[in-house]
């Protein structure tokens, strides 16, 4: 089965940080014996090449120095930056299609899968007409709440569009939930896993409470730091914080300001392997979400399902698809988004009870061996390639 995957980013090197657990669903498609190859955009000059394996199609869009719409940051955020990147757009859509038409006409795939729709569905119809493949698009949610949020203008075009999919995806039910009315057809739930193998967890547990995540507002992190001034003279755990983005520097001072400067700790972005032993010695995770100004929120949340696969309990906020994951007080805690009190009162309950940690942990472990291992997840997903109904 010849299926080409249309994305907006892909690794451009070896090691390269973007949507590992995509790259890992990749791999696991092809050991099953699909035949993936990736369709995206070029970044500075980038041209088509292989990476581990998988046939990586880069279109050119502008001279080198002005490709930087992608990769380093969102499209979206991107565009926020100047006019000119709005108007890089235009030329964006132009070459990717234009692009699509002749791989599409030589290669002649079978399944063309495009994720995050929004507006890479006209790639995907493009390269259906072209060579009478079958159409899926998955959604991960930032795209369908930026159309019902901010360009509502544009929810009724591509409402037309995406209906001539053969198969629609979305990550969870909540992001299911959000294409009610906006698409015809069923909704098939297929989340994703964590991109890294099973840790081992220590026998020795170092008392810390652990965030992993970009630093930008839809995660919340400004209120797990008041939560956890609350509560830090009351527990001996200390707060480390992974991950970089641009509201590194007002967390840093809002930690200054509350004199958690020695019991914070910003470790900035790290290694696949450092982040597993950050994962294998912590105590619990903490994801904070909340639903920012943009109407976005996490679609799912692969960092839950790494730190559950290392046997961890977690503490997260009740939004997006977070609740496909988290059940109450069977795998970890749910909090209202945004209460620093609700907050801190899991937060010091999880660190003062080290019997409670370890059985949330094993039903964490349950969890994603259960409903999000790889294994489930492809079959589920090659079935559904082979589905000609609906």
């Amino acid at each position: 089965m010849k299926t080409l995957f249309v994305i907006t980013a892909y690794p451009r090197f070896k090691g390269d940080v973007i949507t590992p657990w995509l790259v890992e669903l990749i791999m696991k498609l092809k050991e099953r014996g699909v035949d993936v190859s990736v369709f995206t955009s070029s970044y500075r000059g980038l041209r088509t090449h292989v990476l581990d394996g998988v046939k990586v199609y880069r279109f050119r869009y502008c001279f080198q120095r002005f490709e930087r719409l992608t990769h380093e940051e969102t499209a979206v955020d991107r565009i926020k930056r100047g006019p000119g990147n709005a108007i890089l757009t235009f030329f964006y859509l132009f070459f990717g299609a234009w692009s699509i038409v002749r791989l599409a006409k030589s290669e002649k795939f079978d399944i063309i899968h495009v994720h995050w729709p929004f507006p890479h569905v006209l790639f995907g119809i493009l390269g259906k007409k072209c060579c009478r493949a079958r159409l899926f698009s998955s959604f991960y949610g930032v795209e369908i709440r930026l159309l019902t949020k901010k360009m509502k203008f544009m929810l009724r075009p591509f409402a037309m569009l995406i209906n001539k999919s053969d198969k629609i995806t979305a990550i969870s039910t909540h992001t299911a939930r959000e294409l009610e009315g906006v698409v015809e057809k069923p909704v098939h739930i297929i989340p994703f896993s964590a991109a890294m193998g099973r840790c081992h967890e220590r026998s020795s547990e170092k008392k810390e409470i652990l965030f992993v995540g970009r630093l930008v507002t839809r995660k919340g992190v400004k209120y797990l730091i008041e939560a956890f001034h609350k509560v830090h003279r009351s527990i001996s755990h200390d707060l480390v914080i992974v991950g970089g983005g641009p509201e590194r520097g007002r967390l840093e001072k809002l930690a200054a300001d509350l004199d958690l400067k020695h019991r914070v700790r910003f470790a900035g972005v790290i290694s696949d392997d450092a982040l597993n032993q950050y994962y294998a010695s912590c105590s619990f995770l903490v994801l904070p979400a909340i639903v920012d100004e943009k109407g976005d929120t996490e679609g799912l949340g692969v960092v839950l399902l790494e730190a559950m696969s290392c046997g961890k309990p977690v503490i997260a906020s009740n939004v997006g698809g977070i609740t496909d994951i988290v059940v109450d007080r069977k795998n970890g805690f749910l909090v209202p988004p945004a209460e620093p009190e609700a907050l801190a009162a899991a937060i010091k309950r999880m660190a003062k009870d080290r019997k409670l940690r370890k059985a949330l942990g094993r039903a964490a472990l349950k969890t994603v061996d259960e409903k999000f291992n790889w294994d489930k997840i492809v079959g589920d997903l090659i079935r559904l390639y082979h589905d000609k109904n609906g």
